[in-house]
């Protein structure tokens, strides 16, 4: 690998965040073997302890949470899925998140996972979302979101 490709990964791991800078180092590294998103834990529903603890300790700034998301049963999921996006949106207006963009994935160009649907969600900050997804009122729409998606990755970005 030459240098110049060595310090765009340094400079892309230091600028994305330590969540996102993980995700990245997991993938470049699969020992060299293209390895299923499954085997390595990509497709989850929920973070692991470790995982939430690292995201709620991120810098109180504004946060782009990009969800890479697959549907259940081959896309049957989506519908569930699309009434809790709506459901979702006005919960996202009123802790002052937006929706910056949402769009079909068609195919992949690089890498071996195969995604549905990727949304970037700007938060305020982190706390944020783990105020709202913890709320009753997130609560009470969440089940749309369990029965739509077979998995999905989040990955929390800075802006720089």
């Amino acid at each position: 690998m030459s240098e110049s490709n060595n310090k765009s990964r340094r400079n892309f791991m230091t600028t994305t965040g330590a969540v996102t800078g993980l995700t990245a180092l997991a993938a470049m590294f699969g020992g060299g073997k293209i390895v299923n998103a499954q085997e390595l834990g990509i497709n989850a529903m929920g973070p692991t302890p470790e995982q939430a603890a690292a995201f709620a300790a991120l810098p109180d700034t504004p946060v782009v949470m990009v969800n890479l998301l697959k549907f259940r049963d081959g896309g049957a999921g989506a519908g569930d899925y699309g009434q809790y996006g709506r459901d979702v949106g006005e919960i996202l207006r009123d802790i002052g998140a937006e929706l910056i963009f949402s769009g079909e994935c068609k195919t992949t160009f690089i890498g071996g996972a195969e995604w549905d649907r990727i949304a970037m969600v700007r938060y305020p900050n982190a706390r944020a979302l783990l105020q709202m997804a913890q709320s009753e009122r997130y609560q009470a729409i969440s089940a749309n979101r369990s029965s739509g998606l077979e998995g999905q990755m989040n990955i929390a970005v800075f802006e720089s």
